[in-house]
């Protein structure tokens, strides 16, 4: 008997006898029959079948049976499997599976040799294939009649034959990974699967909307609402395809969305709705909206500060195993997330790819999808509508001004508000005027003039600054992401329980932009792109409770304080000034889109992907792991630092530091980090008080220099994590 896995006594560590090791043809048939399941949902069953049951086929050798029975020795496992299907099935099946057989450990490999990276052609031209075992396998039958030499390729067909093969490896990584888990940890795998299907949460949601039907037309702000959720329920009625929603903020698109999205699954039969956000803090408070409506464990909440808590007698929480590969009906997650998985060579991020087929894709906040990568994201989104049975749909008070010949697969996106200058006009709450240069002195004391104001500048340390300057910090509250998440969150909470007489002045970065639902009646705005002006202005009289609220927008006079990441977009905006009274209203916001797509097309493809994944298209010759690199929304150039801000995150730290693995402690101390700039960790350095756990957490250190103590002199409460020494 061959055997695909051993097993250890979990206390002694010697190897269990060999009738409770994991037998080589049931994983093979257990996994084959996932990755049929898996295929499906995109018509490719007979290929995810395949796959199954071809992947471990190096398991086979003697030398990977002596390794599971103690032998050093290290076997190849995965090259045997990738040259049987080259060999045996047509091209580009055989090569397709291929990739997929060989990279379900490691990562789904380049084609072409690059450095040190081994490719997949030199792979398969140098080995030669040879029978492990005795017999030759009987290979599975291949159905192409739908397969992917039916589809129309467009003018990327290097996506559209990439992500065909991306949608094959995340088919056979679940299955693999499943099976397993099922062998190792049947008590984990028992509590999959536990989360309402998509008709159960449309039933849920219904009385939500039939409140919001009912509720009194008291203003113009609840009819323009009620018109909204209306005219989404009216569009969800329409054929599966790209929808835009363009309304205003405050104006319900939360609520509207979803019911959009449920009714839409409902009538087209489709598995899931997946709701991606720029920013966490969004992410947060549209995750607790929807729980308040649907349940506590209606959704599945997937982002770096969310802590799964482990239930001590099954050890595992259903959550946790579900953001794994995505397996709830209804997904909050980042755009992070969703579009690196699309590119990502990486089994742990491509494994929930599959899980996209047949599914509606709300795009919250589309204006923020990354100019340099605008191209590369639009094309996988029209290649998941055209070939895998998505919806997509941008929601936004910005719409992006997408061309319709980037739209060469699918439609052009339907607008489902019919006339979204008049709904825009019927919600207008704010007066935005431009009020030129001004010093930090002057500004601050303009906003000690007011009782209840929100200034927003565009980075951190003029916020600290600016908050400094202010003489009398009664009602004074400065928000940063200085500030570790928990510590925001209070201070969140805080600012919107106070009395509406109360004097509140906040200080904040543009981390309150999205997601947080303060109204005051005034507002300052440091010179941004149009997107960040109408963000913010979403902050300012947002329930319509005054006639007019108003917001005035400023440059600092000192121009070393201008950050060059706002400069470009903070110019165009000022040019969409001089040339509309109002810079919230749609033709401006479409007129600065606009001009900002009038780019030359390679800067909005900046690492030019499309290009690398075309170039090869012909030969099915895919650089996976060199666009899984340059695919990356956030470019990691900061380093996180863990604050110990209360018991919790103290007791964290001292259970990492006691840990062989302080690593895996990352995750649950996620609320409670500040993430610096390499500049910024050296400064912490040279104050002697960073502390460093094994290399994999950095943590600020007591006056004392330990984990617990005294910390306020470089993290206080006013201002979070204090990068410039008070002189300075």
């Amino acid at each position: 008997m061959k055997y695909a896995h051993s097993q250890r006594d979990p206390l002694t560590g010697q190897l269990l006898p060999k009738e409770k090791w994991h037998t080589l043809p049931k994983h093979l048939h257990d996994t084959a029959e996932n990755a049929t399941k898996h295929a499906e949902y995109f018509q490719n069953g007979s290929i995810g079948e395949i796959l199954g049951y071809i992947h471990d086929y190096g398991k086979n050798s003697p030398e990977f049976q002596q390794r599971l029975e103690g032998s050093n020795k290290r076997v190849d496992h995965k090259t045997a499997g990738a040259l049987l299907v080259n060999q045996h099935y047509p091209y580009p099946y055989g090569l397709a599976m291929a990739y997929a057989i060989y990279g379900h450990h490691g990562g789904l490999p380049n084609h072409i040799s690059r450095g040190p990276l081994i490719g997949l052609e030199e792979v398969l031209r140098k080995n030669k294939f040879s029978i492990i075992d005795k017999e030759q396998p009987v290979l599975p039958r291949l159905v192409v009649s739908t397969a992917i030499q039916q589809l129309e390729k467009g003018s990327n067909p290097g996506i559209t034959s990439s992500l065909w093969i991306r949608m094959l490896y995340s088919s056979l990584i679940d299955a693999d990974y499943l099976d397993a888990e099922r062998y190792f940890q049947p008590d984990k795998a028992a509590l999959r699967n536990q989360f309402p299907s998509i008709e159960q949460l449309q039933t849920l949601f219904q009385p939500t909307i039939q409140e919001l039907l009912s509720k009194p037309l008291h203003n113009h702000v609840f009819e323009a609402r009620r018109n909204v959720l209306l005219s989404c329920l009216r569009a969800a009625e329409g054929p599966r395809g790209f929808y835009t929603l363009t309304a205003p903020t405050g104006s319900g698109k939360t609520f509207a969305s979803l019911a959009f999205a449920l009714e839409h699954a409902v009538q087209h039969h489709m598995r899931r709705v997946i709701v991606a956000l720029p920013f966490t803090s969004i992410i947060e408070q549209t995750a607790d909206v929807y729980r308040g409506v649907l349940g506590q464990n209606s959704i599945l909440e997937h982002h770096s500060n969310v802590v799964f808590h482990q239930d001590k007698e099954t050890e595992f929480d259903p959550r946790q195993l579900a953001s794994e590969n995505w397996e709830a009906s209804l997904i909050v997650t980042t755009n992070v997330q969703l579009f690196e998985s699309l590119f990502s060579a990486k089994p742990s991020k491509a494994r929930k790819l599959h899980q996209l087929a047949g599914s509606v894709i709300i795009l919250d906040e589309a204006q923020a999808l990354p100019s340099g990568l605008l191209l590369p994201s639009l094309a996988a989104l029209q290649c998941l509508c055209a070939d895998y049975g998505v919806t997509v749909l941008f929601c936004t008070a910005t719409q992006p001004a997408l061309k319709p010949e980037w739209f060469d697969r699918i439609q052009p996106p339907t607008e489902i508000i019919d006339d979204p200058k008049s709904l825009y006009r019927n919600l207008k709450r704010v007066d935005v005027s431009n009020i030129g240069k001004k010093s930090a002195g002057d500004l601050a004391a303009l906003l000690a003039s007011h009782q209840r104001a929100l200034c927003i500048v565009n980075s951190r340390k003029q916020a600290q600054r600016l908050y400094k300057l202010l003489p009398e910090k009664e009602g004074i509250i400065h928000l940063s992401a200085l500030m570790c998440a928990e510590h925001r969150s209070k201070m969140i909470k805080m600012i919107k329980d106070m009395p509406k007489d109360a004097r509140c002045i906040v200080i904040a970065t543009t981390l309150v932009e999205a997601g947080v639902d303060f109204d005051f009646p005034i507002v300052y705005r440091e010179m941004a792109g149009i997107e960040s002006i109408c963000q913010a202005a979403g902050r300012c009289n947002r329930e319509g409770n005054l006639e007019i609220g108003y917001m005035y927008l400023f440059e600092f006079s000192d121009t070393s304080a201008r950050t060059s990441w706002f400069s470009d977009k903070a110019d165009l905006a000022k040019l969409v000034l001089r040339k509309f009274p109002d810079p919230l209203e749609p033709d401006a916001i479409h007129y600065y889109f606009k001009q900002f797509f009038g780019f030359e097309r390679k800067k909005l493809d900046q690492y030019n992907i499309l290009g690398n994944l075309n170039a090869g298209a012909d030969q099915y010759s895919f650089q996976f792991a060199e666009v899984s690199r340059l695919f990356k929304f956030i470019k990691e150039d900061t380093v996180s630092v863990v604050i110990p801000y209360d018991r919790d995150a103290v007791h964290l730290l001292e259970e990492a530091q006691r840990s062989l693995y302080p690593g895996s402690f990352s995750r649950k101390l996620q609320r409670y980090t500040v993430s610096l700039y390499p500049q910024e960790l050296e400064q912490l350095k040279h104050t002697g008080r960073l502390g460093n756990i094994e290399n994999s957490l950095f943590y600020l250190t007591s006056l004392k220099g330990g984990i617990s103590g005294e910390i306020s002199d470089l993290y206080s409460e006013q201002l979070g994590l204090i990068i410039q020494a008070e002189e300075e």
